[in-house]
């Protein structure tokens, strides 16, 4: 018991830092911002007394130690030099840290709770008390992170951003009316080609799951067939069977079509629903390619070949397809209309839980299986043809025949008839690359971690590059700002100090890029001047003494080698350290 005990305290720590999971939310960012700024001035002494490649070992060191992960994902096979800017700009950035400490404190506490019997049916259901309550925390902070900005377009409207979430599909009422209303196109489609609906449901194997329910006990106890898998693994073992099922019905040419929903068993391991149609002659090969598939690992446990795959054919005369699935979706997204879950709880504040156990793992509730583009089909909602046509020629280029299915789709989205739109795209199951319309991506110039950055303004239709629907740029800035500064150039008064000051930052980002606050967030002095104090002189001694590109700032070319012998020992290796010759 003790070392059970020894082993969960151990499972709670951050790497090698002694930074415990418990920790309070204001002390974890002062630990970030300490982190940051201490890793990136040591990667600037590492820089100028042992070359580029050296500083690039110790920061992955230390974000190692610290339990992190480096974040090399988007590297190419061969590391380039912009590359290691990218990755080096968000180690040297706080907000970074604090992300990515959140969502390890949140599954690593989640995890602790599983194990020491805290989610499950007569305790928290779903997910735990306290990862309940840091989400709605959570919330609590965005709500009042929105309120406090605002967007202003080129125009000079100003939109409070609070007001902007509640009109998106980030609004539990938007999101569960747009998904809604895609089914049930999708459900039209079928009707009208003949197609049946099959609604199936694929558990995980008993090793995934860490309590198990038994109804005549009324009462949840630990399985003891578990071996360890949390929730996220769990999902990813859908994922994983979910390819392979997909890889075989497009070797036998079954092209199903609907929508797949995760939620999760009162102990938190997570199941799909599945509500899929296809043709009438294939539903059969269908329900076997599943239960096939969804009974190869573990297949010969108790009760896998009964209740690892269910699969029901939906019959019209009992109700609709969209229907049967609505319970699902209201359930996982807020609750309307029902009453009580599968556990007798209210679905509201099941909803809530069930809402902090997706947050809190990581795991997508709601996709799509085939069909039309939900971006373009949002994007033609946006869409306002006089202004298009104002701004672009590329309605003009159009044939009279597509220009008409353009206007068809514009029109079928506006109505918010997803069956229409889906049968001028081309059908349900029309590949992404043969769709008549598609959205379209612009070059944005570089993100805050100096990624290249593609921006949404519009779509192609029957390969033209022209249909605008995003007209304006819209910037983010404190809530009042444009009132104020309307307020300033209406009197004719001078800007204030802190007015000035923010010009002087714009100049400096201008020309040195983004200020982190680590980079440049310093005192000052006799080496690192301070901030506006001296740009030019700051700029050339900064060029001078180290390579600019490691902190993030630019992407100046730099001689990687010949390299003095790292202080440390070793060697650098031959032809220019990481970046080869």
């Amino acid at each position: 018991a003790l070392d059970r005990l020894r082993a969960l305290s151990q499972s709670l720590e951050l790497g090698k830092t002694g930074l415990t999971m418990t920790v309070a939310d204001g002390e974890l960012k002062k630990w970030c911002e300490r982190h940051a700024g201490e890793i990136a001035g040591s990667c600037d002494d590492w820089t100028r007394r042992a070359g580029v490649a050296e500083a690039i070992r110790y920061a992955r060191k230390r974000v190692g130690e610290c339990g992190l992960t480096f974040p090399d994902d988007h590297f190419s096979p061969v590391p380039t030099k912009e590359e290691y800017a990218q990755a080096l700009a968000r180690v040297f950035d706080s907000k970074w840290w604090r992300l990515q400490v959140r969502k390890i404190q949140a599954r690593k506490m989640e995890a602790v709770a599983r194990e020491i019997r805290l989610v499950h049916k007569n305790a928290g259901v779903y997910a735990s008390n306290i990862t309940v309550n840091r989400r709605k925390a959570q919330k609590q902070r965005n709500r009042e992170a929105l309120t406090n900005m605002e967007a202003v377009n080129d125009s000079g409207e100003a939109v409070n951003l609070l007001e902007l979430a509640k009109s998106s599909v980030a609004n539990p009422v938007n999101r569960r009316a747009e998904l809604m209303v895609r089914i049930k196109g999708f459900e039209q489609c079928a009707e009208t080609a003949g197609h049946v609906g099959v609604f199936i449901t694929l558990t995980a194997p008993s090793k995934y799951h860490r309590m198990t329910y038994i109804k005549s006990w009324g009462k949840a106890v630990p399985n003891k067939k578990y071996a360890g898998y949390s929730p996220r693994e769990a999902q990813q073992y859908f994922c994983r069977l979910w390819a392979q099922i997909r890889a075989q019905l497009w070797r036998e040419e079954i092209r199903p079509y609907g929508f797949r929903v995760a939620e999760p068993h009162h102990d938190g391991t997570p199941h799909w629903h599945l509500l899929l149609f296809v043709d009438q002659q294939q539903a059969g090969r269908l329900a076997e390619i599943m239960h096939d598939y969804g009974t190869r690992e573990d297949g010969d446990e108790r009760g896998a070949q009964r209740q690892r795959v269910k699969v029901v054919n939906i019959d019209p005369d009992k109700g609709s397809a969209a229907g049967y699935i609505a319970k699902y979706i209201s359930k996982n997204i807020d609750g309307h209309a029902i009453d009580e879950d599968l556990y007798g709880n209210d679905a509201k504040g099941a909803a809530e839980r069930i809402d902090a156990w997706a947050a809190a793992w990581g795991i997508r509730q709601f996709q799509q299986i085939g069909g039309a583009s939900v971006t373009v089909w949002r994007e033609l909602r946006r869409l306002q043809f006089d202004l298009a046509a104002k701004h672009d020629q590329g309605l003009n280029q159009l044939s009279d025949t597509d220009r008409e299915k353009v206007l068809q789709a514009w029109f079928a989205a506006d109505s918010a008839d997803w069956a229409a739109y889906t049968m001028i795209q081309g059908g349900m199951t029309v590949r992404r690359d043969e769709q008549l319309i598609r959205s379209r991506y612009e070059d944005d110039g570089t993100g805050a971690y100096y990624q290249p950055v593609k921006r949404l303004t519009g779509l192609i239709a029957a390969a033209v590059q022209g249909i605008v629907t995003r007209l304006t740029r819209w910037t983010i800035q404190r809530a009042g700002t444009a009132d104020k500064l309307q307020g300033h150039f209406a009197e004719g008064t001078e800007l204030t100090r802190s007015e000035k000051r923010a010009e002087s930052l714009q100049a400096w980002q201008d020309q040195f890029g983004p200020w982190t606050g680590v980079t440049y967030g310093h005192k000052g002095n006799a080496d690192r001047p301070a901030p506006f104090s001296d740009l030019a002189e700051y700029h050339q001694t900064r060029a001078a003494n180290a390579a600019a590109w490691t902190r993030g700032n630019n992407c100046t070319p730099v001689q990687l080698c010949p390299e003095p012998s790292p202080p440390g020992g070793g060697a650098m290796t031959a032809g220019g350290g990481l970046y080869g010759p």
